[in-house]
């Protein structure tokens, strides 16, 4: 817009019903703060940015004309009052992108998603830097969607959230980062599973009781820190010639315990490795869900939720079982909250597959985000240890009763 006032005439203050109405940017300046009911609640949240455009309109109005005035002001006169004394006069100007980039440009830019910042760096150069800076679009989007989520090898998507990781005295320098890159490298990369497997996909293992390990860590002081957001990962599993679970563990700080869910069977359980050699297990398990396979492999989907400090766990079977009918999907079914994090030791858990037998299979970490499939409901049986039924086991004591 072009911030030059057309002729316009002002009642006085008490002006009787019925007089002429304020100026155009005027009354655009007067309404600012007014929203309709469809976007009332977006302005209403950020009303700072949005009241800041308002007094830009005002004051590109220059004020004009003063209260009481009921005559035309003359525009040479508006315009000097904008511009600056007879001899300076200038053109008022276009607003251009650049007046918003210090503040309504980045509350505006944050309600997009990845999808819309990636179309908004290709517009001009402008907003390829403004949307990649620190403090930026990218920036917030990654921590946004990232939360308690942490990558094998790095640390949280902003490395500055992270109090555990000890920056050496003299390099505390805020280093520049490329915040779009980085959401981008986050985004594949929280998917894919640790070496000898490669890439968020696994077609064969080599051999029995592999397990595959995700390059995502759960940090759990960060969630339980912000209670009201949950981490939700799903594998799909397109072909199982055996047997596969998902699991979670504590080996990351020195523990040695795990929790597995068993899509096949439904049953959930909790381990302890006691001694190493002879191997010593520890563990309990219950059984949530039915078992809904007889000697095949689960296929279809699975998933762990973690929320509050306590664990639940999903699936969906895909029936492939006819040879000549289509795979019949099946219903998500849920264990609920089955067990909190007493188990565990420090504030990383590590996500992971356990194959029981080496074979050709096919699996692939579909998403991690923070919904689940189903609204979630408290089981009462989850806590009650009663329920919890002995899984000990000892493999010196299986081998004096196998001879």
């Amino acid at each position: 817009a072009v911030w030059a006032q057309p002729r316009m005439r002002r009642s006085a203050p008490g002006a009787r019903q019925g007089a002429t109405p304020p100026g155009r940017h005027e009354a655009m300046a007067l309404e600012v703060g007014k929203p309709g009911a469809a976007v009332a609640p977006t302005m209403e949240g950020y009303k700072g940015a949005f009241n800041a455009i308002g007094r830009l309109f005002h004051a590109c109005s220059g004020g004009w004309p003063p209260a009481g005035c009921d005559e035309p002001v003359p525009e040479a006169a508006m315009l000097q009052s904008i511009t600056g004394p007879p001899g300076i006069v200038q053109q008022p100007r276009h607003l251009v992108l650049a007046d918003l980039a210090d503040g309504p440009y980045y509350t505006i830019a944050m309600w997009l998603g990845a999808e819309d910042l990636a179309r908004a760096d290709c517009a001009c150069r402008l907003t390829h830097e403004l949307n990649r800076s620190n403090g930026g679009p990218w920036w917030a989007l990654g921590r946004q969607e990232f939360v308690g989520l942490e990558l094998d090898g790095d640390t949280l998507f902003d490395p500055a959230d992270d109090e555990t990781r000890r920056i050496p005295r003299g390099h505390r320098k805020v280093a520049r980062v490329d915040w779009k890159c980085r959401y981008m490298r986050f985004a594949a990369e929280i998917k894919m599973f640790r070496s000898p497997f490669c890439g968020s996909e696994i077609t064969s293992v080599q051999q029995a009781d592999e397990i595959a390990y995700s390059r995502c860590k759960l940090r759990t002081d960060k969630l339980e820190a912000r209670s009201e957001i949950g981490v939700y990962m799903e594998v799909e599993v397109h072909a199982n010639p055996d047997n596969v679970s998902l699991a979670v563990v504590d080996f990351e700080a020195g523990g040695c315990s795990s929790v597995t869910f068993s899509p096949d069977t439904g049953a959930v359980i909790r381990e302890r490795k006691i001694r190493e050699a002879p191997r010593k297990v520890e563990g309990t398990y219950i059984q949530p869900l039915t078992t809904i396979t007889s000697g095949q492999g689960f296929e279809g989907s699975m998933g762990l939720y973690l929320k509050g400090g306590r664990l639940a766990f999903f699936r969906r079977h895909v029936d492939r079982s006819g040879e000549d009918k289509e795979p019949v999907v099946g219903a998500w079914e849920t264990t609920g909250f089955v067990t909190d994090l007493s188990w565990a030791e420090g504030k990383r858990l590590t996500p992971c597959l356990a194959f029981r037998d080496v074979g050709e299979y096919h699996l692939a970490t579909t998403r991690i985000n923070e919904e689940p499939p189903i609204v979630l409901t408290q089981q009462g049986l989850a806590f009650e240890e009663a329920l919890w039924r002995s899984l000990d086991w000892d493999a010196g004591e299986q081998e004096a009763l196998d001879m």
